[in-house]
């Protein structure tokens, strides 16, 4: 929904702007013409190529060029510097993000130069933007960090705003919920103190959301109740649309009927006036709640209606989630011809999804090695201009004699030795950092290649010999009905079906193992829960504990964990003879901590430590590639595997 709510706000803008461009388009060229004063000059190209950008985004960048050359020509710095903020909006739309990216860290120098505050932490904020775009929260909460800085420092409160907002939309986005929430509630005490009611829109909405991701449902809906009323008195239609879309979502947590009442009004409203993205929006919920509430059929039908619409509007992340809903409503129906085609269509967008993603994590690398390639390549500048000063130095020495002309040689003498002495131990660093990133590299390629390989036998293993066993039982049941047989051949009949049927489980178990989708569906405490319990039998009794997992710790490290304590419990289970195994998982602030205990005949853990077997190396290569720690302890009373993984 969030999403949903940041293109509203840009297409209501567009939309009232797009009214008076005519008008606006000509006056500015009127004043573009007589106007003689650079700074105003510049101003008007900008704002010339401002109301081109939702109707002729190659017109926009052409004013935003002129712009910048005309600014260039008469060395107004300041007018250079705008160009950025200006022409990466259009950039963003345009799907050129790298370019985008690197045009936000230009203007962030410039402004450096200039050092005009406000307008640095602007750049900062403008800077963290594109990072979040490509994925990279880590640098976009550096430079929202350094913008907050500096709105703090100067007490801009409409800076200090922007900044916090920001702040909390990336913390939701990473889903560090508790640390975006100061963020948040600072972000709408600024936009009150401001007088502003344009100002508190997007912080009301966050914190709706942020309150709904809790599951916190009653107060979600305070806020965006409050962000409904502000919406009423200022906002357009797209606006209202939209809040009818979250009240009804957030209300069909705790009052279904009440929730779908909303949803199919916020319809409604969208077929009126022709927004179809939230329409599709609209049957996304609705489809949620039938759902929560078992209603599948009517599930089913909002789906159909919403699935054509998502495709057309070429909105490849809820189209993923549309047919993912329906291959759950199909399945829970009964369905399970459509329920496979929908899954199969949901994994082929998710495998598009996780593609572009990775292409703009590129991006953002290639872009960090370029801008810390050009940092280099001006600091390289600025060394050889205290060079050449440091010659001249030189050169006027020499009046003062021999003495001295000695004396600035030792001195050079002396700077050339420490600047051997740095680079030497530059190089050492840089080639530590290399064979470093080189093992992890490594690493990485290995796990993700055994979970590829997994992911490859246990598809194989279902959809192909999964697929001729039940064609085998089906026409061993075809040929039963149509065959007469004595009664003791009946029973041996039966009897084969009956293995043919735990063949079929057994293939199903091991495909599971290999490809334990329960992750994906229930999250890494679900998963392990399942995977435990699909073991336990009479003769071994687990226990299973958790602690703060819910969320999990992402898909990656998900799967390293799962994958752990898989190869640690079956090693039990396998060499042991152990009754009773425990499993606790827990995470305590930034660490996790995983113990797996049996009571089984124990094993050398000194030799065992220096051998291959019993899957240990692949367990501490997954624990090394995260940097965790691995113990074992081991004795006739049974043996014990603790292991700390570093999350924060």
């Amino acid at each position: 929904m969030i999403k949903k709510f940041l293109f509203s706000i840009l297409l209501g803008c567009f939309t009232m702007g797009f009214a008076q461009e005519k008008q606006s388009v000509d006056s500015l060229k009127t004043l573009l013409n007589s106007e003689k004063e650079v700074s105003k000059k510049t101003a008007y190209y900008y704002e010339l190529g401002d109301l081109y950008q939702s109707s002729n985004p190659d017109s926009a960048l052409l004013y935003y060029d002129l712009g910048r050359e005309f600014s260039r020509k008469n060395n107004y710095l300041e007018g250079e510097a705008k160009y950025a903020r200006h022409a990466i909006s259009v950039l963003n739309t345009q799907g050129k993000f790298q370019e985008a990216l690197e045009l936000a860290q230009e203007g962030l120098l410039l402004y450096k130069k200039l050092n005009i505050p406000t307008e640095l932490a602007i750049a900062y904020i403008n800077l963290g933007k594109e990072w979040r775009k490509l994925s990279d929260f880590e640098r976009a909460a550096e430079n929202y960090m350094m913008a907050k800085k500096i709105a703090d420092s100067i007490q801009d409160k409409s800076t200090q705003r922007i900044t916090n907002n920001n702040l909390f939309a990336l913390f939701l986005d990473m889903k560090e919920y508790d640390k975006g929430e100061p963020y948040g509630f600072e972000a709408l005490k600024l936009g009150r103190e401001m007088n502003d009611l344009s100002k508190q829109i997007s912080p009301l909405y966050n914190l709706s959301m942020l309150y709904y991701y809790k599951k916190d449902y009653p107060e979600a809906l305070k806020y965006i109740e409050e962000f409904e009323k502000i919406i009423l008195e200022i906002g357009d239609d797209y606006d209202r649309v939209d809040a009818l879309l979250a009240k009804g979502s957030i209300i069909g947590k705790m009052k279904p009927e009440q929730g779908i009442y909303y949803l199919n009004q916020a319809v409604d409203e969208a077929k009126n006036f022709g927004f179809p993205e939230s329409e599709a929006y609209g049957y996304l919920y609705l489809s949620d709640i039938y759902l929560d509430t078992k209603q599948y059929q009517k599930a089913i039908e909002n789906l159909k209606i919403g699935i054509p619409i998502a495709k057309e509007l070429g909105i490849k992340y809820e189209l993923a989630d549309f047919h993912k809903k329906a291959s759950e409503a199909y399945e829970k129906s009964g369905d399970l011809k459509n329920a496979l085609i929908h899954i199969r269509e949901h994994e082929k967008l998710s495998e598009e999804i996780q593609i572009e993603e990775n292409k703009n994590r590129m991006i953002a690398l290639e872009t960090k090695y370029r801008f810390e390639t050009k940092e280099a390549e001006i600091r390289s500048l600025n060394a050889e201009k205290e060079a050449q000063t440091l010659k001249i130095k030189q050169k006027n020495s020499l009046n003062f004699g021999l003495a001295g002309l000695l004396l600035v040689a030792g001195i050079i003498g002396f700077l050339a030795y420490k600047n051997y002495q740095n680079k030497q131990k530059l190089q050492a660093q840089r080639i530590h950092e290399l064979e470093t990133e080189k093992q992890l590299s490594a690493t990485q390629a290995l796990l993700q290649g055994q979970e590829d390989e997994r992911s490859r036998l246990a598809k194989e293993l279902h959809d192909g010999l999964g697929g001729l066993l039940s064609g085998v039982k089906i026409n061993l049941n075809n040929m039963h009905k149509k065959l007469i047989i004595t009664e003791e051949d009946g029973a041996a009949f039966e009897k084969s079906i009956h293995l043919l049927d735990e063949s079929i489980s057994e293939l199903r178990r091991v495909a599971h193992n290999l490809m334990p989708e329960s992750i994906l569906k229930f999250g890494l405490d679900g998963a392990i829960g399942e995977f435990l319990q699909s073991i336990q039998n009479e003769e071994l009794n687990i226990i299973y504990q958790s602690y703060h997992i819910e969320n999990g710790m992402g898909k990656q490290l998900d799967i390293s964990v799962y994958r752990i304590i898989q190869e640690l419990v079956n090693n039990v289970i396998k060499h042991s003879g152990a009754t009773e195994i425990l499993v606790q998982v827990r995470k305590d602030e930034d660490l996790l901590v995983l113990d797996v205990e049996d009571n089984g005949k124990g094993f050398d853990s000194q030799s065992i430590a220096e051998e291959s077997g019993m899957g240990l190396t692949g367990i501490k290569s997954r624990v090394n590639y995260w940097k965790g720690k691995l113990e074992i302890d081991s004795g006739q009373s049974g043996t014990a595997v603790h292991v700390e993984i570093p999350v924060g």
